[in-house]
């Protein structure tokens, strides 16, 4: 049945069931949530319902007579006037929708859905008819929607890590380009299963496996767990692997799952690196010489390298994190006072101390001198002290022995400048006293009655000789020595005979002061083997300094026996003013004479000792000296078990 409109507003429908009344109408009106208006053609409204005032915030009242242009928003106005002109001009009954701002009464902007149906020809209406609905809501979610789904895309896409999306069968159905460029294949081979043939041969067969497994935990009852795959890409065309890390979770809602593709290449080769460069840190440490050990603030050793392990004999594993203290003291690898050294800025090491001189203890508990440099570093805002620690016992052994050497070459050269002095004082007298007999010798040559005087001048002439001679005998036989240059004549030889000749030699001396020499000699003495000539020659040394400094008459000894070791010792023993047993080994130096004063009251060179001594030790033997002051010395020659020689070795010999 066709409709008709009768007045504002006032719809009669006929029928022969039905009849809706204006009342009824206006009551559906004010029940309706969308507003409900009426415009003439100069945009003048002429109705608005009772929702006006809750969607618009103005009651009918306050909207009717006014324009509607006047509430839109002037971005708006001229499209919101053509388009009501586009409708008016329309045919009647003709409809249309658009959407536009409209001013609040509380003064914001309300995005609004208009819906205009002409009823210009409609004699009661003459107007256009607008069902307007608030679509801000709908509008700022759209947005806010469109704007989730931009930032969405956007961190995708600039993300530096891949990411995907699978349904629930694990088939990629979404992935960013960066994963592309990660498994070097485009993007739409990525798509589906497609990724798979970037993985790395070696790989693909477990990443299959587990990549499975995760999809199907869930249908065979077993707890969604996040998948965590470590593989490798390969890229197409190249040999270059790129070691990634995998992470996929399920999504809480719509099915299926999501994650991410890192490219760990880098960390990878940082960790190689960081390893490769451990490593030779590790070696260049247990290289070095010296020991380094590190300790933190509370002192507990960190680091202890293999030449730690050697100096203080304990292994590292025993060593670290143990208390430093064991070993040295901590204060030995800290600042000197307790107080933390300041870092400049930008600094994060700082050298202690160089070369600090310290004792340490092994783990034996033998204490030695080293030497420590030690620095400091911050790592993670502890402070850590690394020592090198460096032992100087050699070193400190050298050190004194260049000292000595320093003092001795030194105690030599002044004893070689005063050896020089007294060699021309001690070959002057002779040589003075050849001079002078030989003058007084041709003073008396034509006086026959200083014949016997002449006689004696003659004989004082060869003993000055002879005792030029010994002194240059001693001379030259030092200085081969000392060239090692000294030969042996051995033959057998009896030892009583070699001492009774070396006691007539002194004869003339001993009888000048004088002084008895005793010869003491066993009856069981064996012959030996050596040199005649240089063993008198060492007894004559050890008779004439025990002459020398013998009182007036007093007594020499000469003794000659087998000791209990089956060494043979020949002792020549004196009663005169003796020596300091410190001075014992002054006395055995050549060239060294105890008294070195111009006023001494004992002739010599100082050669006698030491040249004895040579020649002893030229036989395999040692010459002892034993002394006190006041109690005379005692001269010991000892020559070895091997040297002793049977009768029917000597017998045969001679």
């Amino acid at each position: 049945m066709p409709l008709r409109r009768v007045g504002p507003f006032r719809l009669i429908v006929r029928s022969a069931l039905v009849q809706v009344n204006e009342r009824s109408i206006r009551a559906l009106m004010r029940n309706a949530t969308d507003v409900a208006a009426v415009v003439s053609p100069a945009g003048i409204l002429l109705y608005a319902s009772e929702a006006a005032a809750q969607v618009l915030g103005y009651t009918p009242d306050q909207l009717v007579g006014r324009a509607l242009i006047d509430h839109a928003h002037p971005d708006e106005r001229v499209d919101v006037e053509r388009r009501m002109a586009a409708r008016m001009a329309e045919p009647d009954g003709s409809a249309g929708t658009a959407i536009f701002r409209f001013r609040h009464a509380d003064g914001r902007w309300r995005w609004l859905e208009a819906t205009a149906h002409n009823q210009l020809d409609e004699p009661s209406i003459k107007g256009l008819v607008l069902n307007i609905r608030d679509v801000t809501a709908q509008l700022d979610t759209a947005n806010q929607l469109r704007a989730s789904e931009s930032r969405y895309q956007s961190l995708a896409e600039s993300a530096p890590v891949g990411i995907f999306q699978t349904d629930m069968a694990g088939r990629i159905v979404f992935a960013n380009a960066r994963f592309a460029l990660i498994a070097g294949l485009p993007l739409h081979r990525i798509l589906g299963e497609g990724w798979f043939d970037a993985v790395h041969p070696e790989d693909r067969a477990k990443v299959a496996m587990e990549w499975t497994q995760g999809l199907t935990d869930e249908a065979a009852g077993r707890p969604n767990r996040p998948l965590l795959l470590d593989f490798r890409f390969r890229a197409t065309g190249t040999m270059t692997d790129m070691p990634v890390l995998c992470q996929r979770v399920r999504m809480a809602e719509g099915g299926g799952f999501t994650g991410t593709i890192t490219d760990v290449s880098e960390y990878v080769h940082t960790v190689k690196e960081l390893a490769a460069s451990r490593a030779r840190t590790e070696a260049i440490l247990d290289a070095a010489a010296d020991a380094i050990l590190t300790i933190d603030d509370g002192g507990m050793i960190r680091h202890f390298n293999r030449a730690a392990e050697e100096m203080f004999g304990v292994s590292s594993g025993d060593a670290i994190w143990r208390p430093v203290d064991s070993l040295l003291p901590q204060a030995c690898l800290r600042e000197e006072g307790g107080r933390a050294v300041a870092f400049a800025p930008g600094q994060t090491t700082a050298v202690i101390a160089r070369s600090r001189a310290a004792e340490v203890r092994r783990t034996d508990g033998s204490v030695f001198p080293v030497e420590i440099s030690v620095s400091a570093s911050e790592v993670d805002g502890r402070r850590l002290y690394t020592g090198i620690i460096r032992d100087v016992t050699e070193r400190q052994r050298i050190e004194r022995e260049i000292i000595a050497a320093k003092e001795a070459a030194e105690a030599t050269d002044r004893a070689k400048s005063i050896f020089v002095a007294t060699m021309s004082h001690e070959l002057r007298t002779p040589l003075n006293a050849v001079i002078g007999f030989a003058q007084l010798m041709e003073m008396k040559m034509h006086d026959p009655r200083a014949l016997e005087r002449c006689i004696e001048y003659a004989t004082s002439i060869r003993m000055s000789g002879e005792q030029l001679l010994a002194i240059i005998d001693d001379i030259l036989d030092m200085a081969r020595v000392e060239a090692g240059r000294l030969e042996l004549a051995e033959q057998p030889l009896d030892l009583s005979v070699v001492l009774a000749q070396a006691a007539s030699q002194m004869d003339f001396q001993a009888s000048r002061i004088p002084v008895t020499v005793a010869i003491q000699v066993a009856p069981d003495l064996p012959p030996v083997r050596g040199d005649d000539r240089r063993l008198c020659q060492a007894l004559c040394n050890l008779l004439s300094n025990a002459i020398k400094f013998s009182p007036v008459s007093g007594t020499v000894t000469v003794s000659a026996g087998v000791a209990a070791d089956g060494w043979l010792e020949i002792a020549v023993r004196d009663t005169g003013i003796g020596l300091e047993p410190k001075d014992i080994p002054k006395a055995m130096t050549a060239f060294v004479q105890l008294d070195q004063s111009m006023t001494r009251r004992f002739e010599g060179l100082g050669l006698g000792l030491p040249l004895c001594r040579r020649l002893v030790e030229a036989h395999g033997g040692v010459l002892a000296l034993d002394s006190r002051p006041g109690e005379g010395c005692t001269a010991t020659i000892r020559l070895p078990a091997s040297r002793i020689l049977t009768l029917d070795e000597f017998l045969a010999g001679v």
